[in-house]
């Protein structure tokens, strides 16, 4: 099942657009499920989007990363029931998807789920009333974030003719595609479907005090309203009375949604703008009217709660009315269940290290040295390749291709790198290609050796990616791999950055990856502990972690470089014990593809 997570600010029309991508898709024959998502209950969203799709599911009480098990669940529920796309709706004044929703879901439910790219819809107006200082600093800073971690920024209310911003999102999101949508002609949708940046997003490094700030400067209210009465009256008239007793509020989001009689739906997405009315059927008269109200208001949550009493009195007049289930608050701070540093991969990205390699930060640590060992173990393995001269060597995740230069200037031979977050390039003898490990794009039996080092554990399916190495190699050729060995538990404290530089969620015990590579096809020819590779790496990081508090004093570190010296202290302290005690090791194989039965 793919999963789209949406995100993007009160009022920028993601409930709509959200509704008309479900019947477009399923147009499309998929089945959908929607997930919707609010810090309190009694949610319009969801009211709204339950028509369009196959399978609705709320999330109350919480944002998703603060309700991470409760949309792991969802997802499994709605995978269940036969769906083949979910579209999951995060609360409008969230962000960090990347690092607590996306980046955990590609780690804990590799296999079960692709994830798309993450979207953010963004109202035009929006963006140029933040460029104005409409809102407090914390309130934009927010915004920017949310543009800032977009893999899609999808501008929404295209047939309103809005302000042209594309250069204000640029410079947040300089990697993201930009698509227009409109919820009413439809335009934009299949742009939206197909959209894909030129490279993800990283994780955010986000303030999460001004975060909480944000999210606490608003008033949040949600309630059911009942206006009833023994004789006839206009449920249009009570609403438009009632809208327009709010309208003059500093409004970030206010929705009505009808359940009866008849439907009904309007927003005012700022301060003094009109109602937006949708889906209204409501009948000339009735007996009874019953509607949800979701505020996000500029005030404190007494004043709001006052307001929106006020307004449905007045609204109602001499009727008899009454609100259920009305709660007013103020979100809590946000305390995501899992916050990973790095952009695992999944669905059509074979690696979830690729992006972490091209931090900033992680490049001035490591420097060219991106596994245990470096060039140095590069050129040992591809030693027992048997490469002869002219020989065609693939290298399965090459990042920038540090190691099989090495290879190419020492050997006469010519490589091939591969790697999902590769930028293409060729040279005399040597060419970088972006692909998949999963999907290797060369025909059978291509290469005569293959290197694989510090990756295949972060393969969301290691077993289709050596069936992959199998395919391209021809038959009684070498594989030289290099991975991690984990003989225990990794500590709590090294979970979060499992999938990073130490790659430790994928590996296996040394017997597990001799299984592994059995089931694949391949003989063990030798095996090497290259654990003192790994000793001198975590080393070698001590070391720059001790001058960049001193680069940082001088002006000398780089800008882009935002290391925490003591939480890197802390996490090379855990690695050391493991290292001391033998329960986490390096190791590398070289392998040989076994021959079929009766071949020569």
């Amino acid at each position: 099942m793919k999963v789209l997570v949406v995100g993007g600010f009160l009022g920028a029309g993601k409930t709509t657009a959200i509704r008309q991508l479900a019947l477009f898709l399923r147009s499309r024959g998929e089945r959908v499920a929607v997930i919707t998502n609010d810090q309190g209950h009694a949610l319009v969203d969801t009211e709204l989007v339950g028509p369009a799709a196959d399978w609705v599911r709320e999330i109350g009480g919480g944002c998703f990363c603060c309700r991470y098990d409760e949309l792991e669940a969802a997802l499994s529920a709605a995978r269940d029931a036969g769906a083949s796309i979910a579209l999951a709706e995060a609360v409008g004044s969230c962000t960090d998807l990347v690092a607590t929703v996306l980046s955990p879901l590609a780690e804990r439910a590799r296999g079960r789920v692709e994830l798309g790219p993450l979207a953010v819809v963004v109202d035009p107006w929006r963006v140029r009333e933040v460029e104005s200082g409409a809102f407090s600093e914390d309130v934009a800073y927010l915004f920017r974030k949310q543009i800032e971690e977009a893999d899609v920024v999808v501008l929404s209310r295209a047939d309103l003719d809005p302000p042209q911003v594309d250069a204000d999102v640029r410079r947040l999101a300089p990697n993201a595609a930009i698509v227009r949508i409109s919820s009413v002609t439809g335009s934009g949708l299949a742009d939206w479907a197909a959209a894909r940046p030129s490279r993800p997003a990283a994780p955010l490094v986000l303030d999460y005090d001004r975060y909480a700030a944000a999210e606490a400067s608003l008033g949040w209210l949600n309630g059911r309203a009942i206006v009833s009465a023994d004789h006839a009256f206009s449920p249009s008239a009570i609403l438009q009375r009632f809208l327009g007793a709010l309208q003059a509020l500093p409004i970030a989001h206010l929705k009505v949604a009808v359940e009866r009689p008849g439907t009904g739906a309007a927003a005012i997405v700022r301060r003094g703008a009109e109602a937006r009315v949708e889906l209204a059927t409501l009948p000339e008269e009735a007996n009874e009217l019953a509607f949800l109200v979701n505020a996000r208001v500029a005030m404190t949550p007494a004043e709001l709660e006052a307001r929106v009493r006020a307004a449905l009195s007045e609204a109602a007049a001499d009727l008899p009315h009454r609100w259920e289930a009305l709660a007013s608050f103020e979100p809590g701070r946000p305390v995501p269940v899992h916050r990973h540093t790095y952009r695992c991969g999944s669905g059509d990205d074979a690696s979830c290290c690729a992006a972490f390699y091209d931090r900033p930060d992680v490049r001035y640590l490591l420097g060219e040295s991106l596994h245990p060992g470096g060039t140095a173990l590069t050129l040992a393995l591809a030693a027992e390749l048997g490469l002869s001269e002219g020989a065609r060597v693939l290298d399965v995740a090459c990042g920038a291709g540090t190691s099989l230069r090495a290879v190419v200037a020492a050997l006469p031979v010519t490589g091939v790198g591969l790697d999902s977050g590769a930028q293409a390039a060729s040279s005399e003898r040597l060419a970088i290609v972006k692909g998949d490990a999963h999907a290797i794009p060369f025909e059978e039996g291509t290469f005569d050796g293959v290197l694989c080092e510090c990756a295949l554990s972060t393969f969301a399916d290691p077993r289709r990616a050596l069936a992959e190495i199998a395919r391209v190699l021809g038959p009684g050729r070498r594989v030289a791999v290099s991975d991690m060995i984990v003989e225990g538990p990794v500590p709590e404290v090294l979970r979060p950055y499992a999938h990073t530089g130490a790659c430790l969620a994928g590996a296996r015990t040394v017997a597990g990856w001799t299984a592994l590579f059995a089931e694949a096809g391949f003989e063990v020819v030798r095996e090497r502990d290259e654990s003192d590779a790994l000793r001198a790496m975590v080393s070698g990081i001590k070391r720059k972690l001790l001058g960049v508090a001193l680069a940082r004093a001088s002006g000398l570190l780089p800008a882009e470089v935002d290391i925490d010296v003591t939480k890197g202290r802390l996490l090379l302290k855990e690695a050391d014990a493991m290292l001391r005690q033998g329960s986490v090791r390096y190791g590398a194989w070289v392998l040989e593809r076994r021959r079929a039965e009766g071949a020569r």
